[in-house]
This record gives structure tokens, C-alpha cells and sequence, in this order.
């Protein structure tokens, strides 16, 4: 189908490799969603081509990578979605996937964490293991349902219990500040409000040379360092982060009108 594309040989040997997994023999609904998957990649050439880049590392060794490297295309695809506009019309789906994204990116932080109190272990199997078990509890609709090696990744119950109330506290606490800087949804809102988020970076932009002119005649010039290019490239990226907090900040009255109660925290205690 795909034979004459960049990295296509190594997307055919993914697929080949994913086969023999153990979603592939346990799940019955496994092939299904890998048809649909399948099928929008032959419709998308951008999602296609980032894709297949992927699968050039998702075979070079056991089984659960390759599975893990799925999980990782999966998720490649549900933020590609987004961006492209499918949840323009529906939001509660494009905070749900916002959400997903946000509770991964916890599970790779605590399993970075734990893969350093180990000894002699495949990361892989541990970052695995925490997006294997707590697919359910997480809701994580990206991770499949079955993995190989769980028994030699080191990661206990007590250490999966932790990391779900972790996960959980952290989106109640964090989720609304992370959303902001999302850029799925600001793809969106470009689409939805253009002229209110065109105003808003307009300002980005004079905001960061308005700062970037006072930090050179306040802290460059007193000091002799104008054409200093490492004082320079110093002060544009103050100038940068200033400018970019004023942006979300002026984006988030948007992002509450528009999302509003989709926000709220989902997790309540049992």
C-alpha cells in the first residue's frame, strides 16, 4: 500500500512485528482498531509521514516495543486529529484528548523516575507497564490492553496505586494551566475566534520587542555587552517567556469562555 515512501519498509516490518503481540492473539477488538488506524493513514499523507518515521526505532527489540512504539503513533494520531480541526465541534472530545495527552506525559515522568532506582531493566518495560495497568483506572483510550513482560519491569501494585493518585492530583491541580499552552488547542481556537487569537499574538510580538528594548538598555548597555551575542541570545529569551506568559494569559478568559465546564475536575474521591 505504501511500498514506494519514505521509511515505508520500516512501517511494513512494524506492522509484522505488531502480529505477533500479545494484543494482536488475546484482544479481539485489537484488529479492528488497527484497520481503522490503517485507514486513515492512507488518507493522510502528514500523519502518514510522521508516523513512519516513527517505526524506523519500534523494532529493535522485544515485542512489548513494538507495542509500546503503537501506543506513541497512537498517540501521534489522536493529536494530529486535533490540530487538523476533527473536535472543532465537539470540545468536550478535544479536552478529553488534552486530558490523555496530560495524564501520559505524568506516567512518562514517574516512570523515568522509577527506571532510575533500578538496575539491569528495559526502560521500555517499565514506561509500558504504567500505561498497560493503568489503562482503565486513566482512561488512556490510546494504550492497548495487553503486554508480554510486566513480571520483569520492576513496577509493583503499591508503585502503579501511587502513580494513579499522582496522576489524578495532578490533573486536578495542573490541568487547567497546561491546557493553555496546548497546541491542539490553539490550532482550534485559530479556527473558532481567529480575529481574537490573531490580536493576541499580534501583542505577542510587540510585547517581546517592547521587552527585549528594555532589557538591552537596562541591563546590555550599562554593561557594555550590546553585540554580546550570548548576552543577547540571554535577554531574547526572557523577552520570550515574558511575552508568552502575557499571551496565555490574555488567551485563558477565551479558553474558560469556550470550554468552560468541560474543565472541571473529573476525578472525585470514591
Amino acid at each position: 500500500m505504501f511500498g514506494q515512501e519514505d521509511n515505508a519498509d520500516a512501517f511494513s516490518l512494524f506492522l509484522d512485528r505488531l502480529s505477533e503481540t500479545e494484543n494482536f492473539i488475546k484482544d479481539a477488538g485489537f484488529k479492528a482498531q488497527i484497520s481503522s488506524w490503517l485507514a486513515q493513514l492512507a488518507e493522510d499523507e502528514a500523519l502518514r509521514a510522521n508516523t513512519f518515521a516513527m517505526a524506523t526505532e519500534a523494532t529493535s527489540s522485544c515485542e512489548d516495543r513494538v507495542t509500546f512504539f503503537l501506543h506513541q503513533m497512537k498517540n501521534v494520531q489522536l493529536v494530529h486529529n486535533a490540530e487538523k480541526g476533527q473536535y472543532d465541534n465537539d470540545l468536550a472530545a478535544l479536552v478529553a484528548t488534552g486530558r490523555e495527552m496530560f495524564r501520559l506525559g505524568k506516567l512518562e515522568q514517574i516512570a523515568r523516575e522509577k527506571v532510575r532506582t533500578l538496575a539491569l531493566v528495559d526502560e521500555i518495560e517499565v514506561w509500558l507497564a504504567y500505561q498497560n495497568k493503568l489503562k482503565k483506572s486513566l482512561g488512556l483510550t490510546s494504550v492497548t490492553a495487553e503486554m508480554r513482560f510486566f513480571d520483569v519491569s520492576g513496577v509493583t501494585v503499591t508503585d502503579l496505586q501511587d502513580a494513579e493518585l499522582q496522576v489524578k492530583a495532578a490533573e486536578k491541580s495542573e490541568f487547567r494551566e497546561w491546557i493553555l499552552q496546548w497546541g491542539p488547542l490553539h490550532r482550534v481556537l485559530e479556527r473558532k475566534a481567529p480575529e481574537r487569537v490573531n490580536a493576541l499574538r499580534e501583542k505577542q510580538i510587540s510585547d517581546y520587542e517592547e521587552t527585549y528594548r528594555m532589557l538591552s538598555d537596562t541591563e546590555l548597555r550599562p554593561s557594555g555587552l550590546v553585540g554580546n551575542t550570548d548576552a543577547e541570545r540571554t535577554i531574547g529569551a526572557r523577552a520570550m517567556e515574558s511575552a508568552k506568559k502575557t499571551f496565555l494569559d490574555g488567551l485563558r478568559p477565551l479558553v474558560e469562555e469556550m470550554l468552560g465546564s468541560y474543565l472541571n475536575v473529573q476525578w472525585r474521591r470514591n
